[in-house]
């Protein structure tokens, strides 16, 4: 028996004890092909001091696909590595292992191994238990990998010189790729694309495929596309993307930026990128001047229809400066609320994970004093769940740059 196999079996013996004495299993060994596991003590809270491992293990040509259908650990806004109680997904038989994703709040991801193990680690500090989490798991044959991400880099590594990276784009409709689409590609490559329209039209980019690596923190560190407002990669940044983010992006004028960089490690399949030019007789879609109305007679309200939806104010034209928006969502009985955000095109800026210049704010509550269960700006897209029936969400904006804003759709559910 070597030391990985009683390291294990240690872990499915190991019990820990919450604050009323009883005891609760925590981690161990899944290896039948379908499955789920909870936090300890799920559905109720999870105890302080919890420290969990399940090795989850196909066998063959089959990988692992792990779904998180509810979480509800501590999360603090100001902290996005999740450093109090978080849920960490390693691609591998230990954590030592790439990391795939880091989670805390209300996260809700899927995941897809690239070997045939995979290993999650749950811990919690010494504060404030919640709920915990559902996890549910499959083993997926896949004859072939090309639509998982893989971590083979390409050996011998392609110099990236030798390779079709970047140029000038001026056709009014086209694509491009990642180098060496759809097979991974090189390390350290550094690419840049010049997209340039004439006359009164912007340019409309999308990615409909996205493989790059990730560091688990939305931070894009290690490989990334970036999208710049202009004709250098020193104007307006309006999203960088990893991991498999799709995007939307339109610019403001006629020129867009698009900077692929990949560091000296993991590679994977790549991106592929659509674009159009779009005649705008006027810019009124896209960040305008302040307009002459009072924000706040604007946005915010109460809803309490079992189903809806609502905008940012303006609209789908940009969203006043210094907007202060709040909407309460207000079910009834014992029915949560689900929020999502189809579109969100919000300040931000790569270096500020704290949202600090345009945010929308969703609380788990009827007030913002309530728990916060997410800040989101740029161009992310979630759905998040209350854990009561009532929810708020806040919209702000500071002085500068306005941008198009948000649609978020809602409905009230059965608490499961």
């Amino acid at each position: 028996m070597d030391i990985r196999t009683v390291a294990f079996i240690l872990c499915t013996l190991l019990e820990i004890t919450n604050t009323h004495g009883a005891a609760l299993p925590c981690g161990g060994v899944l290896n039948e092909p379908k499955g789920e596991f909870f936090s300890p003590n799920y559905p109720n809270s999870y105890p302080n001091k919890a420290h969990c491992t399940w090795s989850i293990q196909s066998t063959g040509n089959r990988i692992i696909e792990l779904s998180f259908p509810f979480v509800n650990v501590e999360y603090v806004n100001w902290d996005a590595d999740c450093s109090f109680d978080a849920i960490s997904v390693y691609d591998g038989p230990v954590s030592d292992d790439r990391l795939l994703s880091r989670m805390c709040g209300n996260q809700t991801r899927v995941f897809n191994s690239t070997r045939n193990e995979l290993t999650v680690v749950f811990t919690s500090d010494s504060t404030f238990p919640y709920k915990g989490f559902h996890a549910s798991y499959s083993f997926v044959d896949v004859p072939v990998l090309p639509e998982y991400p893989t971590t083979e880099v390409i050996r011998p590594n392609p110099d990236p010189k030798d390779m079709k990276c970047g140029g000038e784009l001026t056709e009014p409709k086209g694509e491009f790729f990642s180098p060496n689409y759809p097979k991974n590609y090189p390390i350290n490559a550094k690419c840049t694309w010049s997209l340039k329209s004439t006359g009164n039209r912007i340019i409309g980019l999308t990615f409909p495929v996205v493989n790059l690596e990730t560091d688990g923190l939305k931070d894009c560190r290690f490989d990334s596309v970036s999208v710049y407002d202009g004709p250098a990669s020193g104007d307006r940044l309006l999203g960088r993307l990893c991991g498999t983010q799709n995007g939307d992006f339109n610019s403001t004028r006629n020129e867009l930026t698009v900077v692929f960089s990949s560091d000296s490690s993991t590679t994977f399949s790549g991106f592929k990128a659509e674009y159009s030019f779009i005649d705008v007789p006027s810019l009124s879609e896209y960040p305008t001047p302040v307009p002459t109305e009072d924000p706040a007679e604007m946005c915010g309200s109460v809803l309490e229809e079992p189903k809806g939806e609502f905008f940012s104010p303006n609209y789908p034209d940009s969203y006043p400066n210094k907007a202060n928006c709040t909407w309460s969502i207000q079910s009834t009985g014992d029915r949560i609320i689900e929020l999502s955000f189809p579109f969100m095109q919000v300040e931000y800026r790569n270096w500020d994970a704290d949202c600090r210049f345009d945010a929308i704010s969703v609380y788990d509550g009827p007030v913002s004093d309530d728990r916060l269960l997410h800040r989101l700006c740029g161009n992310q897209t979630l759905s998040i769940k209350s854990t009561k029936n009532e929810m708020t969400v806040l919209f702000t904006s500071d002085s500068t740059f306005p941008y198009k804003g948000f649609h978020a759709s809602y409905s009230f559910v059965d608490k499961a």
